[in-house]
């Protein structure tokens, strides 16, 4: 919110007319910090600021990172317009970091997934990038260990490499991660999986060719080549 839409804010929470706001919007704004209190273990810094415009007052609670706090000298008093968008804007991504720890706590996403989960409960999509960024700097999210156990999941699945390969980039798992696939998947035995799944589903190889194309359909779905299927075929007749 910029300076001139809280100035607005403050001034419409009092106005009846067109007069009163010309008036009332007329005199300085003023922004102190009244309160500084440390939260959520010492990790965070809590900002009370007062914004005044003549006889209009709003307190509005701002959360910093401790480091912040450090590193921008605060002190009880009155700050400037700039110092106050400053803190205003690390305290939305402070939020929104609040909201991907969450997210987190569901279990593990990708990068590109956790933001867009962000973005979709209110914040912009840069803020939620830049959200993303910190919680990977804080080792929250680790994009190649994470691709490890979501492959090691779809194997217990008994699914085919396309499947895995087209399940990880709809997890929204970036190229650079994507790269150890390949190496990941050498050394599973596909065919031997896709016999399994044969076992699990048929008991043994369909002898009639109406129920095999059925089965090849199937284990297509799974995402195993037609190579891998007869190699299968094989070992379940």
């Amino acid at each position: 919110m910029t300076m001139r839409m809280i100035l607005i804010s403050i001034s419409e929470a009092h106005v009846t007319n067109d007069s009163m706001l010309a008036s009332r919007t007329g005199a300085p704004l003023t922004i102190s910090i009244h309160r500084l209190r440390t939260q959520n273990n010492g990790s965070e810094v809590l900002v009370g600021v007062v914004l005044e415009s003549g006889e209009h007052r709003e307190q509005r609670n701002l959360v910093i990172t401790t480091e912040q706090y450090c590193e921008w000298k605060l002190q009880k008093g009155p700050i400037d317009e700039q110092t106050y968008e400053q803190l205003e804007d690390a305290s939305e991504l402070s939020s929104a970091v609040r909201c991907g720890e969450h997210l987190l706590s569901y279990g593990a996403n990708s990068k590109r997934m956790l933001a867009v989960k962000i973005s979709q409960r209110g914040f912009s999509r840069e803020m939620a990038a830049r959200a993303v960024e910190r919680l990977c700097r804080m080792g929250l999210i680790c994009e190649e260990s994470d691709l490890r156990r979501e492959v090691e999941r779809c194997l217990q699945k008994l699914w085919g490499r396309r499947r895995i390969s087209a399940h990880l980039w709809t997890r929204g798992f970036g190229s650079e991660a994507m790269e150890q696939l390949p190496e990941l998947l050498d050394e599973v035995d596909f065919p031997e999986n896709c016999a399994t799944l044969i076992r699990k589903h048929y008991g043994e190889a369909p002898k009639d060719q109406d129920e095999a194309r059925k089965m090849i359909a199937f284990l297509s779905r799974y995402g195993y080549q037609l190579s891998e299927i007869r190699e299968a075929f094989q070992k379940c007749k």
